[in-house]
This record gives structure tokens, C-alpha cells and sequence, in this order.
């Protein structure tokens, strides 16, 4: 998506703790909170004055979370297909989801050709999956897994900011994908109404993972919220 941002906005992508090539915890500090620390550090290290963040789906958790934290340090907010809210039953099927043994695979190829999102639909292409797979595994061992650290999905705690979105002084984009599941078109509607300058835009023909289904489309809507 990043090459649809255009030139004006320089983009920085951070693997979470637990996620692609960043390290595990050791204390299995995998709450949103621990997300949204680390993204402080990284606009502090980096010396980011005022930068806008976007997150997808728990990358939107992320963002929120540090911008109700720090409501006056962000220029803008785009959560992509992400709610406000995450509640119990979502939280006690990501901890069975984490209490399942990692898959190993013997190959790359195999590993590629068995992967799958999380929700399963999506209408990107198989040459986009395939993209994203070869980038989500590591040699261990012998064997093909996951990069993630399967005990982050005990993270996921419920929370609750819906409340707080009021606080947000800068512009906060809800781009949903149109046949998402996660979030409803009146859900998303919502949100932005609960926000002092929140809009909600819906991205057609995608599902929850408007990144891969059609990163064309979602980065020219970022474009135009951050550079209208």
C-alpha cells in the first residue's frame, strides 16, 4: 500500500514486538498497551513531530490506544477496518487460538501454498497471498513457521475506548472494507461521529484485509484524509 501513499507522506512500518522480524518478549507483554509503548518509541527515537498513524485491524487497536494516550501528539488517526472496542469472546478465542501448537512446515513452497488470512476472505490474488506468506515465515529448526509469537495472542485483552474518542484532538479516518465483517458500515459511521473530526469511508469490493484486497484504493482515501 505504501506506493499508493504518493510522495508527499513518508512512510515508516514497524513490525509489533512478536511480529515479523522484531523480537519476542520474554515476559509475553502482548497487550495493546505494550503495542502502543513501543510506537512511542519508535516516534521518540526516530524524532516524528506530530506524525499521523495508521493501523490495521490490531494495528488499529495500537494506534487508538496511544492516541487516547496522547491525544494532542498525532496530526491524524486512520484506523483501517479496526473498531474502537474488543470484547470478551474475542478475547477468550484468541487465547484457544494461541493455545494451538505451532504448524511446522518442511518447505517454504508448502508453507506458502497452505496459508491462509485470518479471516479467511479476501479477493486478493494469489500472487499477492503468496507475496505476504513468504514474507510471514522463518527457517526453525529445519522447518518452516510462522514468525509470530503464537503467546501474543493471549494479549488480547477486552477493552473499551469508544468513550474516549471524543478526547482525540486530530482527524481520525474509519476506512472499512465493504463486505468486512469486523466492522459495520453503521458501526463505523458511529465511531466517527463520536470523534470531533472523524469521517468514515468504505472501500469497495474488499473484506477485513482492505490492505491486500485493494491497497490502490485505501491509499489513495489515506492520501486524501492526510492531504486533502
Amino acid at each position: 500500500m505504501v506506493s499508493h501513499l504518493g510522495r508527499r507522506i513518508r512512510a515508516v512500518a514497524l513490525d509489533l514486538r512478536g511480529h515479523g522480524d522484531s523480537g519476542w518478549s520474554a515476559a509475553g507483554a502482548y497487550r495493546v498497551a505494550d503495542y502502543a509503548s513501543d510506537v512511542g518509541a519508535l516516534i521518540a527515537a526516530l524524532g516524528l513531530e506530530r506524525p499521523a498513524l495508521v493501523g490495521h485491524s490490531l494495528g488499529s487497536f495500537v494506534a487508538l490506544r496511544y492516541a487516547v494516550d496522547h491525544p494532542r501528539a498525532l496530526a491524524a488517526v486512520a484506523m483501517v477496518d479496526g473498531r474502537a472496542s474488543f470484547g470478551a469472546a474475542g478475547s477468550r478465542y484468541m487465547r484457544l487460538l494461541g493455545m494451538l501448537a505451532a504448524v511446522r512446515y518442511p518447505s517454504l513452497d508448502e508453507a506458502v501454498a497452505k496459508f491462509r488470512p485470518l479471516p479467511k476472505e479476501t479477493i486478493a490474488s494469489r500472487e499477492v497471498l503468496a507475496h505476504v506468506a513468504r514474507h510471514g515465515f522463518r527457517l526453525d529448526g529445519g522447518a518452516w513457521v510462522a514468525k509470530f509469537d503464537r503467546a501474543s495472542l493471549a494479549g488480547h485483552e477486552p477493552f473499551d475506548l469508544e468513550s474516549r474518542l471524543a478526547e482525540l484532538e486530530c482527524p481520525v479516518l474509519f476506512a472499512r472494507g465493504e463486505h468486512s465483517k469486523v466492522l459495520s458500515a453503521p458501526a463505523a459511521a458511529r465511531l466517527a461521529r463520536a470523534c470531533r473530526a472523524g469521517r468514515s469511508v468504505e472501500i469497495p469490493g474488499c473484506h477485513h484485509h482492505v490492505l491486500i484486497d485493494r491497497p490502490d484504493l485505501l491509499g489513495d482515501e489515506i492520501r486524501n484524509f492526510l492531504h486533502p
